[in-house]
């Protein structure tokens, strides 16, 4: 009976882990003011298989490595101003309950900018990168559509040293360009 109570509160524990491992920013995937675009690990793996017709492009090499190491990428975007709102208390709750550190903000009059991270095993490595973007007054753009506000989050092994090969090759905010080591 001893044995049954333990592995029950080992089952409700693991539960209970894997329901907080779920990110905050999942919710705004099912909100039809924000566009989303989810990456998981499963679609970097496959990625990766293409290192082989890729050898003679560098450039391409550099980007299949980073990939290896990324876990999820998700990218939210709106022009909605309450739920600009919802995603900077968002990112403010998240940054606090996972100690997010701030790596840098800039603010200019087009928008404000800002960069957490969460270390990693190096200087150069953080195993998490979180950009918020918001107030660009109509000035941004992705793919020819107007937005205004911008939540990305990238967790995995990422080096910022290399950062702006993975930018330009999946079409992601050129703010992130900001955070590369130079």
């Amino acid at each position: 009976m001893k044995m049954k109570s333990v592995l029950f509160t080992c089952a409700l524990a693991f539960s209970l882990w894997a329901t907080q491992a779920q990110s905050i920013f999942d919710a705004l995937e099912n909100n039809d003011a924000v566009s989303s675009v989810v990456v998981n690990k499963s679609m970097f793996m496959m990625l990766s298989k293409f290192e082989a017709a890729l050898d003679t492009e560098p450039e391409a090499k550099q980007f299949i490595e980073m990939a290896k190491n990324i876990q999820s990428l998700k990218v939210f975007t709106t022009s909605d101003k309450q739920v600009t709102a919802q995603m900077e208390q968002m990112v403010t709750k998240y940054v606090a309950q996972n100690k997010l550190i701030e790596l840098m903000r800039a603010r200019d009059k087009e928008g404000h900018v800002r960069f957490y991270i969460r270390p990693g095993a190096t200087e150069d490595k953080v195993r998490e990168l979180l950009m918020f973007v918001d107030q660009l007054s109509g000035q941004g753009q992705i793919n020819g559509r107007k937005v205004e506000n911008v939540l990305l989050t990238i967790v995995g092994d990422i080096d910022l040293n290399k950062i702006s090969g993975l930018i330009a090759k999946m079409n992601l905010p050129q703010e992130l360009n900001r955070v590369s080591k130079k």
